[in-house]
């Protein structure tokens, strides 16, 4: 089986973004569900710029929910 080329570098950007997590939520001595809240909220945020982008392509600055 054949792996497409982006397969590996993202394995192993996966790989170094959990030690770098893991290495903030000691850091900043937090709780497990304190740290997925943090995780949730970041991806809440890009989850969102990406839905307005998508559908005002042209003013993504607008809210998804305004027609």
């Amino acid at each position: 089986m054949r792996l497409h080329p982006r397969t590996l570098p993202v394995q192993s950007a996966g790989a170094e973004l959990k030690a770098q997590l893991i290495a903030f939520q000691i850091e900043h001595d937090l709780t497990n569900v304190e740290m997925l809240g943090l995780l949730q909220d970041a991806a809440s945020d890009v989850t969102r710029r990406l839905l307005r982008a998508e559908r005002h392509p042209n003013d993504p600055e607008r809210k998804a929910d305004e027609a």
